[in-house]
């Protein structure tokens, strides 16, 4: 993965592998786990026009060490190249994305407040910036670059086709891959419209391991988007601040 942050603490209910399942050396990829995620990223490259909605829950500690949860709610909406919105709404905190090909803007409505700045002419080239410039990462970013598979395995380094397994009621491929800093894992439906249903990553370097676990619904590939979609609408009393990292927010209302 591009950046192991897709707000990627991401990952799923701990699945029990034996050992000698993860025994290929560095850089063996099972073809079938292979073969499953191409036919995932075809699907979507060929999307010129797409949507779909996640609910991901994400690991954090307490000042105390014990683990706790937190949650977000996301809407995107892509017309590739150049066009990419997206709602969140988050236990922590609750934002707009909106790329028209020109700028991107972001509004956080909690504190009112937005920050905009010029960006390259396309989808991937400004996910790139943000995330080198700014070290600002879209959650689940990889799939939205125009090669999602190639962005996806960039640095993966093993990868097993673990079996079928179900996300709710849908039957899906289920696939794991290591890479440095990172496992994850993606759950992508089958039949004849191979989408991406789960994500799961693993941070392996940090304390206590925390994950990140997305489930991903709506896909809808042929989405009539409007333009007016990809337009800012920032409140009158809206300030504005600098575009810029910033601390990931806390939960600062838990009391250890």
């Amino acid at each position: 993965m591009r950046s192991p942050a897709l707000h990627i603490v991401s990952c799923l209910a701990f699945l029990t592998i034996t050992t000698s399942t993860f025994a290929e050396p560095p850089s063996s990829i099972d073809p079938k786990a292979d073969a499953a995620l191409k036919r995932m990223g075809v699907l979507l490259s060929g999307a010129k026009t797409f949507s779909f909605k996640s609910h991901s829950t994400i690991d954090q500690s307490l000042d105390n060490g014990q683990a706790v949860q937190v949650a977000r709610n996301q809407r995107v909406v892509v017309r590739r190249p150049d066009r990419l919105a997206a709602v969140i709404d988050a236990d922590l905190e609750d934002l707009n994305y909106w790329y028209d090909g020109k700028r991107v803007t972001v509004l956080n409505r909690r504190d009112n407040a937005y920050s905009s700045i010029d960006a390259p002419p396309t989808i991937d080239a400004t996910l790139d910036m943000l995330a080198k410039k700014y070290g600002l990462v879209v959650p689940l970013a990889d799939l939205l670059f125009d090669d999602p598979y190639q962005s996806l395995m960039t640095s993966a380094r093993a990868g097993v086709y673990i079996g079928t397994g179900y996300v709710f009621e849908t039957k899906c491929d289920h696939l794991a891959f290591r890479q440095p800093g990172v496992d994850w894992q993606i759950w992508i439906e089958q039949g004849d419209k191979p989408v991406p249903r789960k994500v799961v990553i693993t941070y392996k370097e940090l304390p206590a391991r925390p994950q990140y676990t997305s489930y991903l619904s709506d896909w809808n590939l042929n989405a009539d988007v409007k333009d007016e979609q990809f337009v800012p609408k920032i409140p009158q009393d809206a300030k504005k601040v600098e575009f810029g990292p910033t601390p990931p927010p806390t939960r600062a209302d838990a009391k250890p």
